[in-house]
C-alpha cells in the first residue's frame, strides 16, 4: 500500500480505469486544436480522490501537425461518472529544425533502438529497467533513441518509477527524466550509472545523467 500522495506505479499498455477509459473517450472532442491519443496507463496518487497518470500521444493540430509526448493527470472522485483531466505536462516535445525530436510512438520497440538500448546497458548493474514504448529519435552525435521505461534501483524494497529514457549507443550515454516526481529513486539510479563508471573506468558502459 502506498503512502498518501504518493504515486504507485502500475503501467499498462492495454488497460485503463473505468472512469479514466469514459473521460479519454471523449477527450479530443472537448479539447479543440488537439488529439490525443494513449498510449499506456502509469499510475494512481491518493490526493483530493484518485489522480490517475495516462502517458499519451499530443497531435497540435495545424497546418503542419506537430506530435509531442504527454502526461494527463485526470482525478476520480466516487460519485462522478467519469474523471476529471486536471493537468497535461508535456514531457517529450518535437522539433521541427535539424537535430530536433521527431516523435515516432510505437508500443513495439523497432529492433535498432531495443539495440541502442542493449548496447548502452551492457555491463550496468545498477538498476531494472524494462522499457514500455519507443517515442521517437533525436540525431545528434549518434542517435537518441527515446522510450518510455519502468525503473527501479537494486536496492532493497526498490520504488518502481517511469520515467523518459534516452539511449545513444555511439556516446554510451543513458538520462533519464522522471515523470512522476519519485526522484529519490531516480536520482539512485543516476548516482549508480555515475559510480560504476569512475569505479571501472575500463569498463564500456554507461554514464549515467540527471537533467
Amino acid at each position: 500500500m502506498s503512502n498518501f500522495g504518493s504515486w504507485e506505479v502500475n503501467v499498462s499498455t492495454s488497460g485503463y480505469p473505468q472512469k479514466v477509459a469514459s473521460a479519454l473517450s471523449g477527450l479530443s472532442d472537448k479539447l479543440i486544436g488537439v488529439e490525443y491519443k494513449a498510449i499506456a496507463y502509469l499510475g494512481k496518487q491518493s490526493v483530493n480522490g484518485i489522480n490517475h497518470a495516462v502517458l499519451a500521444e499530443q497531435t497540435v493540430l495545424s497546418g503542419k501537425d506537430t506530435k509531442n509526448v504527454v502526461v494527463l493527470i485526470f482525478n476520480e472522485k466516487p460519485n462522478d461518472m467519469e474523471a476529471t483531466l486536471v493537468n497535461i505536462e508535456r514531457v517529450v516535445e518535437s522539433g521541427g529544425e535539424l537535430g530536433g525530436i521527431k516523435v515516432d510512438v510505437t508500443t513495439d520497440i523497432p529492433e535498432e533502438a531495443s539495440k541502442a538500448l542493449t548496447d548502452v546497458l551492457h555491463g550496468f548493474v545498477g538498476t531494472d529497467l524494462k522499457p514500455f514504448a519507443y517515442l521517437g529519435s533525436q540525431v545528434t552525435k549518434g542517435t537518441n533513441h527515446i522510450f518510455a521505461a519502468e525503473v527501479a534501483p537494486v536496492v532493497k524494497d526498490p520504488k518502481v518509477s517511469v520515467a523518459i529514457v534516452i539511449a545513444n549507443s555511439l556516446t554510451g550515454e543513458l538520462s533519464f527524466t522522471d515523470m512522476l516526481g519519485t526522484k529519490n529513486d531516480a536520482l539512485q539510479l543516476g548516482y549508480a550509472f555515475t559510480w560504476l563508471k569512475r569505479q571501472n573506468t575500463s569498463l564500456n558502459g554507461p554514464l549515467g545523467e540527471w537533467p
